[in-house]
């Protein structure tokens, strides 16, 4: 297999830092990074690919090389307390990079579904209404804490392509509500999305396919050209934490840092992006998460775009200890940790607007 193709096998998220600085590991791996792209774009070891994309990658190592400087040189502002000499680095970064980043959007599918769970404690149970499923309205702001590309007290809108995903992005609450979320992709209303969605080692088959019955290349060119482009941002926002429940978290500054760019940023509603979960279940789901930034609020305190476009089936509630099936598939496994048995799929698709 041609060698730049090979490079999905070695930079494909998931990423650990052991007892490194985000600022020492991700100068580390951009180093290995770029020799490694380096030695892999001879056109002599790429004749699927072809000479074209080993000249385009060519052209660009200066960019991939300034890039990655500048996102190690943000940890390593943040690290002295030049939060906001950190903050104008990184937006230098993702502006620069905006033409390479994935643009996701369809026109192929009416509506995309997502999936949303809120979690129900003995202490605060809430009314089973679609609102209730949303974003925090933006007068309880107060609730919203820091995720990995979301900041404290500004509310986000979360989703998973799966309800078992959610749950278990939920942190697997025993007592919980779920709620179906349609999100139109027609030509008059789509959401657009930054996508680090991607999983890199079945990727690298298709391009594989691709390359060789594709007849027109110059956009196939163009889009494997973008994962190369934008690994080091994908791989600063996929670094596994090191130290959860920690009050400050440091591997969310550069996907802190692209949500509030992209908040500012007219063309992009938010990023799809792998689960950084360490869960062998969540690793084999195949599926992804969104966030999807609020920009705008209405006197109710939701996004003004996100509440018009994006409508909710009714929630229903879920209890794992009351949970029962008598499917032989169950012999010897525990139902209260196999959630593909619970028929989350099967909940509510009348949809409507909060």
């Amino acid at each position: 297999m041609d060698a730049l193709l090979k490079l999905f096998d070695k930079y494909r998220g998931h990423l650990k830092r052991e007892s490194l600085s985000m600022g020492d590991f991700l100068e580390a791996n951009y180093r290995e990074y770029i020799d490694d792209v380096r030695v892999a774009m001879s056109p002599e070891d790429n004749p699927l690919l072809g000479d074209n994309i080993c000249s385009m990658v060519e052209n660009h190592i200066s960019a991939i090389i300034e890039n990655s400087k500048k996102l190690v040189e943000v940890h390593k502002l943040f690290e002295h307390g030049r939060i906001m000499e950190a903050s104008n680095t990184a937006f230098e970064v993702f502006s620069s990079m905006k033409p390479q980043l994935m643009h996701r959007y369809s026109g192929a599918f009416r509506q995309e579904t997502y999936y949303r769970i809120r979690s129900i404690s003995d202490g605060s149970t809430f009314p089973l209404e679609r609102k209730e499923l949303f974003h925090i309205p933006y007068k309880k702001n107060y609730l919203v804490g820091t995720e990995r590309y979301s900041m404290p007290g500004h509310p986000c809108l979360y989703l998973a392509s799966q309800a078992e995903l959610g749950w278990f992005e939920c942190r697997k609450p025993t007592k919980f509500a779920i709620a179906k979320f349609a999100i139109p992709q027609d030509e008059d209303r789509y959401l657009k999305y930054i996508d680090f969605s991607e999983k890199l080692m079945p990727l690298k088959h298709s391009f594989f396919c691709w390359f060789h019955n594709e007849e027109n290349k110059n956009s196939l060119n163009n889009y494997f050209l973008k994962y190369i482009c934008t690994y080091p941002l994908r791989a600063a926002c996929s670094v596994v934490v090191e130290q959860p429940g920690g009050k400050f978290i440091e591997e969310y500054i550069i996907p802190q840092l692209l949500l509030q760019w992209v908040l500012k940023d007219a063309d992009f509603d938010g990023i799809r992006y792998e689960s950084c979960s360490e869960s062998n279940e969540v690793k084999s789901f195949g599926g992804h998460n969104i966030v999807l930034v609020t920009k705008e609020f209405d006197s109710d305190g939701y996004d003004i775009k996100l509440r018009d476009c994006i409508k909710i089936g009714l929630p229903s509630a879920f209890d794992v200890n009351k949970i029962t099936c008598d499917s032989d598939l169950l012999v010897g496994k525990d139902i209260k940790e196999e959630p593909f048995y619970w028929n989350m799929d099967e909940i509510s698709s009348d949809f409507q607007n909060i």
